[in-house]
């Protein structure tokens, strides 16, 4: 199949609805390798301790434009950004459903190298008959862009988790608590079963 490649000009031709409180560049803490970090703003979890609250607002941050997204690209699309994490706040919040899968569908078909994590608080439940997320009401729903993602951290910060796993000597990578899963999505999708993230033969560049 041949891919069309993703430039920061072919891509920013749209306003996206996201609002974002930060970007950072070559990231290590959010993923493997380095990583460009969208910050969203918007989550419901208000999970005690949180490190950002200020991101829960929605309509918090600021807009993410195309001058935004044209550095965000220009940064992904380097040599050595080995993919994108979308972080916040929670992309997954109502309002950053639909632009973060629509930026995540971009990047995965026209540049299916670069590999995209996604933090949510929300937690996936995977059967034969697909996959959906629920929040800590019992409220579910389908994610059709859920296949662009390669890794999904799910689950809501647990602060006396946290403090647990510290005194246990047991600090979860690239997660706050280790009841937060880390997901590969691709397995999970074929198998009908949630599958965690243990492929040690990704290819990093780090």
């Amino acid at each position: 199949m041949d891919y069309e490649v993703l430039t920061a000009d072919n891509f920013c031709q749209w306003e996206s609805d996201v609002r974002f409180h930060d970007i950072t560049y070559d990231d290590m803490k959010n993923g493997p390798g380095l990583r460009v970090v969208l910050w969203v703003a918007g989550c419901d979890h208000h999970c005690r301790e949180c490190q950002n609250p200020l991101t829960w607002d929605p309509d918090g941050g600021a807009p993410f434009t195309q001058w935004e997204q044209a550095e965000f690209y220009e940064w992904l699309l380097k040599p050595w950004t080995q993919g994108v994490t979308f972080s916040g706040g929670d992309p997954l919040h109502p309002v950053n459903r639909e632009p973060i899968g629509r930026m995540a569908k971009a990047i995965k078909q026209r540049n299916p190298d670069k590999d995209i994590w996604v933090y949510t608080g929300y937690v996936l439940q995977a059967s034969e008959k697909g996959c959906r997320l629920w929040d800590q009401e019992g409220n579910a729903f389908e994610y059709p862009y859920l296949k662009y993602f390669d890794v999904l951290i799910d689950g809501r910060f647990d602060a006396d988790q946290r403090r647990e796993d510290i005194k246990n000597e047991r600090i979860p990578k690239w997660r706050g608590s280790s009841n937060q899963r880390i997901i590969d999505v691709k397995k999970t999708l074929e198998s009908g079963a949630v599958v965690e993230w243990e492929d040690l033969t990704w290819k990093s560049i780090m």
